[in-house]
């Protein structure tokens, strides 16, 4: 089998920044239409049956790690994502959500938004820990550390701020 022709990585002068300014979460099950672009690694189309949540955290709390491990051995190529959430102020209803979003191991969708304002689409998400507590300080308050994790063929693709606009208004 021939492989791909290589591309270069053209040297750019963008800047570029760190963290996390946004997070949705779907089931994959809700997923009713996806078209996927492997040439350009990106999302140009999906539906979904319901909206994904928002997370809603704060600037500099959180990240994500898209890494991929070649076997060479047997020939495979696994991608992981990792997405390492921080949550303030625990209370029940963070507690409950985050219950739901683990409960029977379910495979999620994650929709996120990095500081340099794109949207990476992360697929078979599953939520792999809950941590933290409360701080020994009054200043310290008190926390969630959530972390994600999602096992796929190839690093994450991007997808679009329209398409993301478009799954949010689902109703």
């Amino acid at each position: 089998m021939a492989c791909v022709t290589l591309e270069e990585i053209a040297k750019d002068c963008e800047r570029n920044s760190g963290g996390l300014h946004e997070v949705l979460f779907g089931d994959m099950d809700s997923i009713t239409a996806i078209t996927e672009a492997s040439a350009t690694f990106s999302v140009t189309a999906m539906t979904v049956s319901e909206a994904p949540i928002d997370l809603n955290i704060k600037r500099k709390t959180s990240n994500y790690t898209d890494e991929e491990a070649q076997d060479f051995t047997n020939g495979s190529t696994t991608a992981t994502q990792t997405i390492n959430l921080m949550l303030h102020r625990r209370d029940a209803t963070k507690s409950r959500a985050l219950n739901i979003l683990g409960a029977g191991q379910r495979y999620l969708y994650a929709i996120v938004k990095d500081a340099n304002g794109i949207y990476w689409y992360i697929p078979n998400c599953q939520r792999q820990n809950v941590g933290e507590g409360s701080g020994t300080e009054r200043a310290d308050g008190s926390k969630y550390s959530v972390v994600f994790i999602a096992e796929n063929d190839s690093l994450a693709y991007t997808i679009s701020s329209a398409i993301v606009a478009t799954l949010k208004a689902v109703s």
